[in-house]
């Protein structure tokens, strides 16, 4: 886990909001079991990659090896998060390339009238009691002009969590 919160500029910025979320994932199929998911979110929901010619000193923070710079704008968008995936573990799951090509799973939120791609992780919880598996958020931020979600593979999220970590019982 990161910091509580991330100061700049002389305000507090706090990621509580970031912490401690589990979702529940409906049954794909009415005799089934619905998912327990523990979800992570790594700090590129509220960060973007660091770049001395464009961002500030004081935005600047390393995390596992990596320097980022603090984002306002993602980091505002970082607030809804937890309610956007409410929404849609009940709903689907597309493919694509995210901004470095790599191919992930993720949600098409909106934020701000803007797309808003979430990308994902899901793994199977062997070591966290009563949990399915783990949503782990790679990195969320604005996409404008990114394609309709219509242009994406699709897949039912409850399917795809059945497949990747079946529930328990």
């Amino acid at each position: 886990m990161g910091p509580d919160n991330f100061s700049f500029a002389d305000k507090d910025y706090p990621l509580f909001h970031l912490r401690g979320l589990r979702l529940t994932v409906p049954a794909k199929d009415p005799l089934m079991a619905s998912a327990l998911l523990q979800t992570t979110f790594s700090t590129h929901v509220y960060s973007e990659k660091w770049d001395e010619t464009k961002h500030a000193e004081e935005r600047r923070f390393e995390a596992k090896g990596e320097v980022r710079a603090f984002c306002p704008i993602r980091y505002a968008c970082s607030l809804s998060l937890p309610d956007i995936l409410r929404h849609c573990v009940g709903g689907k799951a597309y493919l694509g390339r995210d901004s470095k090509g790599n191919k992930n799973h993720f949600f098409y939120g909106a934020s701000d009238g803007t797309p808003y791609p979430i990308y994902f992780r899901l793994i199977k919880a062997d070591r966290i009691k009563g949990v399915d598996g783990v949503l782990h958020i790679i990195s969320a931020y604005q996409r404008p002009g990114m394609k309709p979600r219509s242009k994406f593979e699709a897949i039912k999220f409850a399917r795809l969590v059945h497949r990747t970590c079946p529930p328990k019982s």
